[in-house]
């Protein structure tokens, strides 16, 4: 009856293969979901992140910009070269934050986004009642005060906004890192399964044969 030690076996063999193919559709399908996880996190650090960066880049450009054309008004005067620059930096703000709108915003970076763009709303009907004035003599001075102080208040919120941006760019690396390292330990611990069971089944495998050796040998022995 040793020949029912085999079949017994030759089920074990099978079920363990079973696992093996098991455990090898369950880390596929997790590495899937961790490399999907991973893109994503990489495409929020470049979209969300380093563009929004350069969208508050260029917005300070253009505030630094448009403010020393500012002071060239206040001291020398207004034509219509400046009055076309003032509404060429108004169109370019208003394309960086439409631009910007578009990233994902956290919590506090909506509060802070929302302050801005009330700011340029505030700064845009400032510049528009310098615009229409002839000339410098003709601009209130409280006017120039007025822009300057909405135009401080504008770069403090874009240094905010800076500030969260190296905030979320950091945490997005650090769950980048996470989901790598939990990729490399769901291998390591695949490797390790596959190795007993591979080393289980060749034991099997060699107690079968040995079993199928003694009964072939028996009735020779008699």
């Amino acid at each position: 009856m040793k020949w029912t030690y085999s079949i017994k076996g030759k089920i074990k063999a099978a079920l363990l293969l079973a696992i093996i193919l098991g455990i090898t559709i369950l880390t596929n399908m997790l590495e899937r979901r961790r490399f999907q996880e991973l893109e994503r996190s990489f495409s929020s650090i470049y979209e969300d992140r380093l563009m929004a960066e350069s969208y508050l880049f260029h917005l300070y450009e253009n505030l630094k910009e448009k403010q020393d054309l500012l002071q060239f008004v206040a001291e020398k005067g207004i034509n219509q070269n400046i009055r076309t620059q003032l509404k060429e930096y108004r169109k370019g703000r208003e394309k960086l934050i439409e631009k910007y709108a578009q990233t994902y915003l956290t919590e506090e970076e909506e509060i802070q986004f929302n302050n801005l763009d009330s700011l340029f709303a505030w700064m845009a009907r400032l510049e528009e009642d310098i615009i229409r004035q002839s000339d410098a003599a003709d601009i209130p001075a409280n006017l120039f005060q007025k822009h300057e102080s909405v135009t401080t208040e504008a770069f403090s919120t874009l240094s905010a906004l800076s500030d969260i941006q190296t905030i979320e760019g950091k945490a997005l690396r650090e769950k980048s890192k996470r989901i790598i390292m939990g990729s490399v330990s769901m291998s390591h611990f695949e490797m390790t399964i596959l190795i007993i069971i591979g080393i289980i089944i060749q034991g099997l495998i060699f107690s079968s044969r040995t079993l199928l050796t003694g009964d072939h040998q028996s009735p020779s022995m008699n």
